[in-house]
């Protein structure tokens, strides 16, 4: 209890006048130094218990193990998962490979947590539920779409379809993938589903810029009875904004108060600046911000910036960006961001801080990346790059597109990008990725997926249109503000980003 409340020191004091020991005496010491990120403490324990009377048991093993890998250290964690077997008496379990698996994840590492979903199975050692439910959200994106298919290929053979929460997730996993279809397919076929399963399929389409199918769902799953909440009001003020349906979202936002007696949390808020941008209702939107209850945080503002940014409201962007300034004083993106702003409306002289911003805005450089899977292998594209021994052939195509493109005569002079233009910074990531993908096959390919670190810059937008279009395949590209779904010329963001 005292470990759990995160009072370590009166768990210790508890723990040493215990005089007589036990296995889950020491493994709730160990557990509590784990959870609160005391590695090196535990380990003591862990130590001290093996020179003890009382030997450490699986569990221990497990607790070391998720306790290491947590916290970022994961060679003393596959250390730890080596040497439990190593004098024979106990045997890794069903817990060891799942602690492995979900430390990997929540460090990002994919690729080493299918090693180990991939061995664990090898070694006949079944996966169960919650080991589907630890490597399933790592693979939410677009060029994981593959191992989600061989994931639900381990969940059909291992009878787990059914587990309300496995589908759940892997209608929610399927959607982040860029196959909404699929994740249409396994709600239809669930037996039950509950308030989750029907906020991931309407967030879901949500996601790919389907509001009518979005609000569609939401009318069906009012009609059966059940009562959303903060998750299915947040996904249909979205859907309400994608449709352009400024007045019916506004009564869904007074309705999650006035008829559910619910309390709008800061993203519902900020859904609400992005229903107004949307359509344009930029004033209406400032007065949104001004009525609120509680203090705007980043995510308002940074919804305010899209919609001028869109709008070409200069005078709303600057408000915006000032305030994202104050918030976040030393976030890059928002110093490269305000730079821009202040260069349009001619402010870049006024003060220390905007010349300061200036010196960040040069030493920035380009930081954006893609990345694109290609016959089964990830391959990663870096702005400017010309290392990669197809440079030359991958740089002429994306030339010749972008001709064909003719991206300034078709927009305004009004930009506000986070990577620096291609004239200065060089080609970007993703025309280099989509020019991998073209050039690469003997024949078009259907869908190109990519991910993308940050956000689509105009130019790269009209180009992937015109791609989609040209060669009549889809693209799916992920960046830091969207998903994108490019299709006969056109995107599912509605150009809105």
């Amino acid at each position: 209890m005292y470990a759990k409340c995160g009072e370590l020191e009166a768990a210790r004091r508890v723990f040493d006048v215990i005089e007589e020991k036990d296995v889950y005496t020491w493994n709730s010491m160990i557990a509590g130094y784990c959870q609160s990120g005391y590695c090196g403490k535990a380990y003591e324990i862990f130590i001290k218990m093996q020179e003890s009377d009382v030997k450490p048991n699986v569990i221990t093993w497990n607790t070391m193990i998720s306790g290491y890998i947590q916290n970022g250290d994961e060679d003393r964690a596959m250390d730890l998962f080596q040497w439990i077997e190593r004098d024979g008496k106990i045997r890794r379990n069903t817990a060891s490979w799942n602690a492995l698996i979900a430390g990997f994840v929540q460090l990002g590492a994919i690729d080493e947590a299918f090693g180990v979903f991939r061995q664990m199975q090898s070694c006949s050692i079944c996966p169960n539920s919650v080991t589907i439910l630890s490597i399933l959200p790592g693979c939410a994106n677009l060029i994981a779409a593959k191992k989600v298919k061989e994931i639900h290929g381990c969940i059909l053979r291992r009878n787990l379809e059914f587990v309300l929460s496995i589908s759940n997730s892997l209608i929610d996993t399927y959607a982040k993938s860029g196959n909404i279809l699929y994740s249409r397919k396994i709600f239809e076929g669930m037996p039950t589903q509950d308030i989750i399963s029907w906020n991931s399929i309407i967030g879901g389409y949500v996601l790919h810029g389907c509001s009518d199918a979005a609000l569609d769902l939401f009318n069906q799953m009012r009609k059966l009875g059940l009562k959303p909440n903060r998750g299915t009001f947040l996904s249909v003020i979205l859907a309400h904004g994608i449709a352009k349906k400024v007045d019916e979202g506004k009564h869904i936002f007074s309705s999650i108060i006035d008829n559910y007696e619910i309390i709008p949390a800061i993203e519902h808020y900020s859904a609400m600046i992005e229903l107004y941008g949307r359509s344009g209702r930029l004033g209406e939107a400032m007065e949104f911000i001004e009525d609120m209850p509680i203090e705007p945080d980043s995510s308002v503002w940074t919804s305010l910036l899209t919609a001028s940014r869109i709008h070409q409201d200069i005078a709303l962007a600057v408000l915006a960006g000032e305030r994202l300034l104050d918030l976040e004083p030393g976030n890059v993106l928002v110093n490269q961001l305000m730079f821009q702003i202040y260069s349009l409306c001619g402010k870049l002289d006024e003060s220390s801080k905007v010349r300061k911003l200036g010196k960040e805005h040069t030493l920035r450089g380009s930081l954006g990346q893609s990345w694109i899977e290609v016959r089964n292998m990830v391959h990663k594209f870096v702005t400017g790059d010309h290392s990669k021994p197809s440079s030359n052939l991958l740089h002429s195509w994306v030339q010749k597109i972008t001709k064909e493109v003719n991206v300034d005569g078709r927009h305004g002079g009004f930009f506000i990008e986070e990577e620096e233009k291609e004239e200065t910074g060089g080609v970007h990531s993703e025309k280099l990725a989509l020019a991998f993908a073209l050039i690469g096959s003997p024949s078009s390919p259907k869908s190109i997926r990519i991910v993308k670190n940050t956000r689509m810059c105009r130019n790269c937008h009209l180009t992937a249109k015109h791609v989609s279009l040209k060669f009549g395949c889809e693209i799916y590209l992920s960046d830091t503000n969207c998903f994108h779904h490019f299709k006969n010329g056109h995107c599912s963001c509605g150009d809105y980003w």
